[in-house]
């Protein structure tokens, strides 16, 4: 599979994201849920669409393509796996275990977020 920059996948993520509660997302959306800026949300959605990542047309909503939601989907999940394991049990505040579950969920493999998936679904049958 092609290796995507932390920055292309946190564009995805926050795509997904906004697409999965609203049905699509708009730049601005895009700029609030990273906290970014419109300009830096534009040049990005350019190179996404240039990947076939994305679909946009001008003023238009953006809506992921099928390759890009599966890699939005799957940085969404790797983050919420983290953010649990870091929030509820190794009691790291929220928001320092959001911003964390952030950094980590690029550079952790696919296989380990299964094996701590497990490991999170057996603690909790205790």
């Amino acid at each position: 599979m092609t290796q995507y920059t932390k920055g292309m996948e946190d564009y995805l993520e926050a795509i997904y994201v906004i697409q999965e509660s609203k049905g699509y997302a708009r730049i601005k959306d895009i700029a609030e849920f990273l906290s970014v800026k419109l300009p830096s949300v534009s040049e990005i959605i350019k190179k996404l669409q240039e990947k076939n990542l994305i679909e946009h047309t001008p003023y238009g909503g953006i809506k992921l393509t099928e390759i890009g939601k599966s890699i939005g989907k799957n940085v969404w999940e790797k983050h919420k796996t983290l953010y649990r394991f870091l929030k509820d049990y190794l009691k790291v505040d929220d928001d320092t275990a959001f911003r964390e579950a952030c950094l980590i969920e690029h550079s952790v493999s696919q296989k380990t977020i299964l094996k701590l998936q497990e490991f999170l679904k057996n603690l909790d049958k205790k």
